[in-house]
């Protein structure tokens, strides 16, 4: 985005509403509206044909369509070399790389997200401003008079109030937090939040990126008013019996209920996932242990880790694996080789991912699950790439 694209206005299409003294941000949102767009245009069935101006709206618009073009652009960044470049006119691809107009990517990125945001507010929190009665009309006469300088426009009322924005409070609420490309998706469940809310949750918001933990935090009763931290931004120890190191079942199938993890099963058994939970909570003191120094500082986390284990490995490898004594040597092992992975994000298809290609490196009834099996399953093998030197097959039964 070199801004050398950057026009003025008169008051009209897409740059009036951009209006901003900063000289970075106006080469941005030119260049946004400019040559960006038209990228887009080629590229996202939905936005070919439509003029310049109308295919912009339409992206920024919808989440979705936003989203797609944002994942467009970071999975085809040569489509946009020659238009989001650095001072040398280099393309620019990283997050923390400067724009040639002074801002860096990032910055551009969380603009394009707080602008989308603030559309999508105002669009479904201030519908009824549209249905509010219009001023009264003046008389002809009094129309042609001041249009001839003879008469004076009739003065603003006293006491007029402006209507209250529900927009512009969640929005001046929540701006500092809207800076990645995966909160696009999340903009349709921040918009039942109360700025309050918000407030409360404070930089923790950006630990929440799944829509069915946004919905469970604005339930009611379950954002804490005593200054408690809500149960799915806790610790893995708030899900254990007081003064022991085993499973709370209630509490575990409350943690699975808010980060909606019924999703791990087929639909046809969504009936097992309380079978599930009750397995789980039966995990062995031993595992349990061994887990919650890695694992335990996210309930979310924890829960995760033993729900894709139940899925992944079936009821009875579970039990054999993670319920029965004598599994300690394989539990440290298993602690010891998620130590040495990064950490996935707070996003169930990532820890699905990353879990699930390491617990599938185990043996399986005494067999390795080695090169014959991974190369079975591709996107299996991808994952364990991914993971790097330290997936190699692990015996979880010890």
């Amino acid at each position: 985005m070199s801004g050398r694209n950057s026009t003025k206005s008169g008051g009209h299409g897409p740059a009036a509403r951009w209006s901003n003294s900063d000289p970075g941000i106006e080469a941005i949102r030119a260049a946004l509206e400019g040559p960006v767009i038209e990228v887009l245009r080629r590229e996202v069935l939905a936005l070919k044909g439509l003029p310049r101006n109308a295919a912009y709206d339409k992206a920024m618009n919808d989440p979705k369509m936003l989203d797609e073009c944002l994942r467009l652009f970071r999975t085809r960044p040569e489509l946009f070399s020659h238009v989001v470049i650095g001072a040398g006119k280099e393309p620019v691809t990283a997050d923390h790389d400067v724009l040639a107009c002074g801002r860096t990517l990032a910055e551009a990125v969380a603009l394009v997200v707080r602008a989308a945001a603030r559309r999508y507010f105002r669009t479904k929190l201030d519908f009824r401003s549209k249905f509010q009665a219009p001023p009264p009309k003046l008389s002809l006469m009094k129309r042609m008079g001041l249009a001839l300088g003879l008469a004076h426009p009739p003065p603003a009322p006293k006491h007029a109030i402006k209507p209250h924005s529900r927009s512009d409070a969640l929005y001046q609420a929540i701006r500092e937090h809207l800076r990645f490309d995966w909160q696009v998706m999340l903009i349709p469940h921040y918009t039942p939040m109360s700025p309050s809310l918000v407030s409360d949750l404070g930089s923790r918001l950006l630990d929440i990126r799944e829509a069915a933990e946004l919905q469970a935090l604005n339930a009611p009763g379950n954002m804490p008013r005593d200054g408690r931290v809500p149960l799915l931004l806790d610790d893995a120890k708030r899900m254990l019996v007081s003064g022991k190191d085993s499973i709370d079942a209630e509490i575990l199938w409350r943690v699975v209920q808010q980060m909606d993890l019924a999703r791990l099963f087929p639909k046809s058994e969504t009936t097992q996932v309380r079978r599930a939970v009750a397995q789980v909570s039966a995990t062995h003191v031993d595992v349990i242990r061994s887990l919650l120094p890695v694992l335990g500082g996210d309930i979310r986390r924890f829960t995760a880790f033993l729900m894709i284990a139940f899925t992944t490995l079936g009821e009875q490898r579970f039990k054999q694996d993670f319920c029965q004594t004598g599994q300690v040597h394989a539990a440290r092992k298993l602690a010891e080789r998620l130590t040495q992975i990064e950490a996935p994000p707070p996003c169930l298809d990532d820890m699905k991912r990353v879990y699930a290609a390491l617990l599938s490196t185990a043996y399986v009834g005494g067999v390795e699950a080695g090169v014959s099996r991974l190369d079975a399953q591709p996107r299996l093998k991808k994952a364990l790439d991914a993971l790097g030197p330290t997936s190699r097959p692990v015996s979880i039964s010890g």
